[in-house]
């Protein structure tokens, strides 16, 4: 038992300082290619009006957000203490490592009855599932904008964002049959010898429970249009401080960059996603044509943004619950040390 906790402790530690070599690699190079100083100079003359809409944007977003896990929370909690804890939970992921504040929403919802700790956790791996599949169906179709892709590439872009949704009808088809689809699963996987039948099989259950949700036609209907309202916001904020740093936009052009935001945040980074941001939506827009100085100017200022949002709200989350800091972090802690200790 002491050797798995070390092991998992090692590969907290690596994870971490993985994460925090990635974050100072990406500032580097884009300190390497971009003079700071054009970056400040682009920032400096940034339009506010438009970074206050960005942030109206922003908290919007989140709003929603908080509308749609109500709702995966069956309504069983009321709208303002689902927010705060929400922004609790997204402050944390900021703030600290291994995104330990998706742990803290889930211990912190748990002790909302009749909400349960796995209940929690289960309705955030449907959010993050229903993100994905957000993002993979727009993104091919973003890809298509791109100036240098060759008229065949834009057009190949187009049909595999018809497949992907495609695709993701298909999976939703195999959350409805998941015992079939399970069967075949067993017998597709068992024709690769190199591939653990069970794990993957396994893995594709986990999956098709996450869209237990979309199986259900009303509360399918409902989650789909909430899952694509709540992008919507981000697309505006994103939109506002792009013209606020003096690019002007267009939709396919701010769709892309969120979905190249969303793809390299993915990446091991430290909190907040410092650095890997960054280098991801500058290099979209780069791909787009747009000049790096402002295109870093957006990425810090976007950056900087969404992180006082969540900071603050975190804080008015914390003073609304009547939760504490301390409080907080140590009963997270207490979960992960019992949840490792029953895995163990």
């Amino acid at each position: 038992m002491g050797t798995r906790t070390d092991t998992t402790v090692d590969r907290s530690r690596r994870n971490i300082w993985l994460g925090i070599i990635l974050s100072i690699v990406c500032l580097g190079a884009i300190f390497f290619f971009i003079e700071p100083a054009e970056i400040l100079v682009a920032m400096a003359t940034a339009d506010l009006v438009y970074v206050g809409l960005a942030t109206i944007g922003i908290v919007l977003f989140l709003v929603i957000r908080a509308v749609r896990w109500r709702f995966m929370l069956r309504n069983d909690a009321p709208w303002a203490t689902v927010f705060h804890i929400q922004n609790i939970g997204y402050m944390l992921t900021n703030i600290l490592p291994l995104r330990i504040g998706d742990v803290a929403r889930a211990v912190l919802i748990g002790n909302v009855p009749p909400i349960t700790i796995s209940r929690g956790i289960s309705t955030m791996v449907v959010e993050r599932i229903l993100d994905m599949l957000f993002i993979v169906a727009i993104f091919p179709f973003t890809l298509a904008y791109v100036p240098f892709l060759q008229p065949w590439m834009q057009d190949a872009a187009r049909g595999s964002g018809i497949a992907a949704i495609g695709g993701i009808v298909i999976l939703i088809i195999a959350a409805n049959q998941r015992p079939l689809a399970g069967r075949l699963a067993t017998q597709f996987f068992k024709r690769i010898p190199f591939l653990d039948t069970e794990t993957w099989v396994s893995r594709i259950d986990r999956l098709l429970a996450g869209l237990d949700s979309l199986t259900r036609p009303k509360d399918g209907l409902v989650l789909t249009i909430l899952s694509v309202v709540v992008w919507l916001p981000i697309l505006f904020s994103y939109y506002a401080v792009l013209v606020a740093v003096g690019i002007e936009p267009t939709l396919p052009m701010v769709a892309f960059v969120v979905c190249a935001a969303a793809f390299s945040i993915a990446a091991p980074s430290s909190p907040g996603q410092i650095g890997v941001f960054h280098a991801g939506v500058i290099a979209a827009l780069a791909m787009l044509g747009q000049p790096r100085a402002e295109a870093a100017s957006f990425a810090f200022i976007y950056h900087l943004l969404n992180l006082l949002s969540m900071v603050i709200l975190g804080l008015i989350g914390i003073y609304a619950t009547g939760a504490t800091w301390g409080k907080v972090i140590e009963s997270t802690q207490s979960f992960m040390r019992r949840t490792k200790a029953d895995k163990e």
